[in-house]
């Protein structure tokens, strides 16, 4: 693992992660739509940040009105990074549980970029305790994809990972060969590949979080550079699903959700100078 002040140093690089701030989107009063996204930020992006490229992206294979999305809260901070981890990781397995069991016929999409993509990994795989990525995290268990909600995953996606580890049968990009700040191993990356057949990972080699690289422009490219790709993977994996579905509780009161860990709303760093681990959308 990189000690802290490695990562610091990595990430004294500028990257551009361009967003307009706007309130996160989740909760028991969003529709059961057909296909849901189900998304998680980057650190210190507004809600959805850049990454709503990404699902505008997925969206746009579907008719108008057949594809929604959701934020999963959380801190999505670089202080404290472990605990923002474990505060994504938690308050995304229950908002995917919450839906799951509310709209039971709806296709579920999973997406993260950066820091977001290291939580939906320990969504996922969990997480081991102890050091990781400079800051100790504690033990985890993600989701067992043979039991719901794990079952209800019909598609994952990274980008730019934290955790992002070599040659796995679901990487795709030029850094698919190439190890993230803090890749998994042993447990963790056994139970990630559990999901090995509804997962893709996306890492450019130049992109210094997932691959090593030294270009911070790189780990902000994947929104332009693989949006449609990645939609039309989605798109791929669920087939169709254009059938308005039904929500197990049709009356209008619906389920309560397990209410997440509330976390202020971040702001983009004015200069967007990445002073600090992904300052900009990392």
């Amino acid at each position: 693992m990189f000690a802290k002040s490695a990562v610091l140093a990595l990430f004294s690089i500028a990257l551009t992660a361009n967003a307009n701030p706007t309130p996160q989107r989740s909760g028991n009063n969003l529709p059961c739509d057909p296909v849901h996204v189900i998304a998680v930020r980057g650190s210190s992006d507004p809600y959805p940040g850049p990454h709503g490229n990404i699902i505008n992206a997925i969206c746009a294979e579907w008719p108008q009105g057949q594809c929604g999305y959701e934020d999963v809260v959380y801190p999505a901070t670089f202080e404290n990074y472990c605990n923002s981890v474990s505060a994504g990781q938690r308050n995304g397995i229950q908002q995917i549980t919450a839906y799951a069991q509310r709209c039971p016929d709806s296709k579920i999409v999973l997406s993260g970029y950066s820091q977001g993509g290291q939580v939906v990994g320990d969504i996922l795989g969990g997480s081991e305790s102890g050091n990781v990525a400079g800051c100790q995290m504690q033990a985890s268990t993600g989701l067992d994809p043979n039991t719901a909600p794990g079952n209800r995953i019909n598609a994952a996606l990274t980008f730019g990972d934290v955790r992002h580890t070599a040659n796995q049968p679901y990487n795709t990009g030029t850094g698919a060969n190439r190890n993230g700040i803090a890749p998994r191993s042993g447990t963790t990356l056994q139970n990630m590949n559990r999901f090995s057949n509804v997962l893709r990972t996306w890492c450019n080699a130049n992109d210094p979080v997932c691959a090593g690289g030294s270009d911070g422009n790189a780990h902000g490219s994947y929104f332009d550079a693989v949006a449609r790709e990645a939609g039309q993977w989605v798109k791929q994996k669920l087939g169709t699903a254009t059938q308005p579905p039904t929500s197990s509780n049709p009356g209008g009161n619906p389920t309560p959700t397990p209410t997440p860990t509330p976390t202020p709303q971040p702001t983009q760093p004015p200069s967007c100078q990445a002073q600090r681990w992904a300052q900009c959308g990392g």
